[in-house]
């Protein structure tokens, strides 16, 4: 059960960065954090973390329900995964500024929530590897018991 708890922390932290989203703008509205940090950050950091936490839960949800295997070849890939991510979303603007090349056609937000739908995908591949991986494993030792 100790080490099941361990699956529960990706929900956390995404819940967490939820609820920071809806503590800073609850800040910003009653005016008490206006023009500190808080207000600063809003629509270049608190904004997209809350778009890739929130596309990101029901992934952390699954998370609680894999084997312990699938879990460590997950934090695998999102120790790589992650933070190319988050130097992605990074480098997308968080406005288009009206002038010069526009590389990007979108702002932060949007790069925030692709981000987490290329984390999404890239788990369930890994969890259909593993899956597929296994019952083939497990088919091959049926048939030589046979």
């Amino acid at each position: 059960m100790k080490k099941r708890i361990v699956q529960f922390i990706p929900v956390i932290i995404t819940l967490l960065a939820i609820g920071f989203r809806y503590l800073s703008n609850w800040c910003i509205d009653f005016s008490s954090c206006y023009g500190t940090w808080v207000s600063h950050i809003a629509l270049s950091f608190t904004k997209p973390l809350y778009f890739f936490a929130l596309y990101s839960l029901p992934l952390a949800i699954v998370l609680i329900f894999v084997s312990r295997a699938v879990f460590k070849s997950w934090l695998k890939l999102a120790i790589v995964l992650i933070p190319i991510l988050v130097l992605y979303i990074a480098s997308v603007p968080t406005s288009w500024a009206g002038f010069g090349i526009n590389l990007f056609p979108f702002y932060r937000d949007d790069a925030a929530r692709a981000a987490a739908g290329y984390l999404t995908v890239f788990s369930l591949v890994l969890f259909a590897w593993k899956y597929f991986k296994a019952h083939r494993a497990n088919t091959r030792v049926s048939k030589n018991t046979a």
